[in-house]
């Protein structure tokens, strides 16, 4: 049964959006104010490009359309402090035209349009987007910062070691990284309330991290021991924030509570798979934008996998307790019925053809007739 989030998207972005707003101004206030200027900047970027990509395709264009703002202010929270004006600008626009126009319209998604753009600004501008100001230093809005800039968690873990922030410095966000990603029990914080308001889907939520905490585990790339590895691996990168607001899409979401565990399931083994052989940071980016595009695939996974359970398991044992029970023999002739679901052009079981068609008539008396 789908869940309120699924029945209502435009509820469930301006709730996620008010959460998100909250971790804006916490970031403002720990990096200063031109991490609100540059979530400003994506947003009014995103809501331009849907105005005149709605003028040029001659449709209706909704400014109140909170999916719009969603994925604009989204694009510019994965994005680090320290990008340029006209970078966090592309990635709105990148984010809008492939992500929602190039496939119609909001119901057409196939990918989620916040992924497309950041993986974009990721492979085509890594000096923009992997370097990220330490904790502590104000870059400015305008002018030239004196610091040096730093990378992140995720990539000391590519490359094998440890991350040099301790536990509670990761947690509480004292760390270097994107604007909104990376304060860890904020977003804890937020993903409970939005699977308590029935808002966004706990069951892929859960299912993705624990697929990404147990081959954390069993395969480590923290230098000091399993734990670590699970730990960072959870807390580092787009992984958490991509977990509470972009993996329960409400487009793309799933049906099913079975699917949504799957889906989340693969969306995290496809992140750990990413991190251990990828080459660049933002394997969970990567990974959202294969697995989302095989959402309904889960659906109908689910769908035939119920269909032969009830069809041919239930079957099976019902006609194994009668042979048991003495009630039929095993040399008895059983009918073999063919569902309803995969009954094409098959002829009846007795070979006969109960009714002929007037141009099948027609045709065999010309041939008779030759003969």
């Amino acid at each position: 049964m789908a869940d309120n989030a699924t029945r209502s998207p435009e509820r469930a972005y301006t709730e996620r959006l008010i959460f998100m707003i909250m971790i804006v101004a916490l970031s403002a206030f720990m990096h200063g104010a031109r991490a609100a200027v540059i979530c400003v900047i994506s947003t009014v970027s995103a809501m331009l490009s849907d105005a005149l990509c709605c003028f040029v395709r001659k449709i209706e264009y909704d400014p109140k359309d909170t999916a719009v703002i969603f994925w604009g202010l989204s694009a510019g929270m994965m994005m680090p402090v320290s990008v340029s004006f006209w970078a966090a600008a592309m990635s709105a626009v990148v984010c809008i035209i492939v992500g929602k126009h190039f496939f119609g319209s909001s119901d057409n998604i196939l990918f989620c349009p916040p992924a497309i753009s950041t993986a974009f600004m990721i492979i085509c501008y890594p000096a923009q987007m992997l370097y990220f100001p330490k904790f502590g230093e104000i870059y400015p809005v305008f002018g030239n910062y004196d610091g040096i800039l730093t990378r992140s968690a995720e990539y000391s873990l590519q490359l094998g070691y440890t991350p040099s922030a301790n536990i509670w410095d990761t947690l509480l966000g004292f760390t270097a990284g994107p604007i909104g990603t990376i304060y860890g029990i904020v977003l804890i914080v937020c993903g409970i309330c939005l699977a308590v308001r029935r808002k966004n889907s706990p069951a892929a939520m859960i299912s993705c991290l624990v697929t990404v905490g147990v081959l954390a585990f069993f395969f480590p790339r923290a230098k000091y021991g399993a734990w670590d590895s699970v730990f960072y691996e959870l807390f580092s990168g787009y992984l958490l924030f991509g977990t509470v607001f972009l993996c329960a899409e409400p487009y793309r979401l799933p049906q099913k509570i079975s699917a949504r565990i799957i889906y989340g399931a693969v969306l995290g083994y496809v992140t750990m798979m990413f991190r251990i052989y990828g080459r660049t940071e933002g394997g969970f980016l990567f990974a959202l934008l294969i697995v989302t595009a095989l959402t309904d695939c889960f659906d109908r996974f689910v769908d035939n996998l119920a269909y032969w359970r009830k069809t041919y398991f239930s079957s099976f044992e019902k006609n194994k307790t009668r042979v048991q029970s003495g009630e039929i023999k095993l040399s008895d002739t059983q009918e073999l019925v063919i569902p309803k679901k995969y009954r094409y052009n098959t002829p009846p079981i007795d070979g006969k053809i109960k009714k002929q068609t007037g141009r099948y008539r027609k045709n065999r008396r010309d041939y008779h007739g030759k003969q």
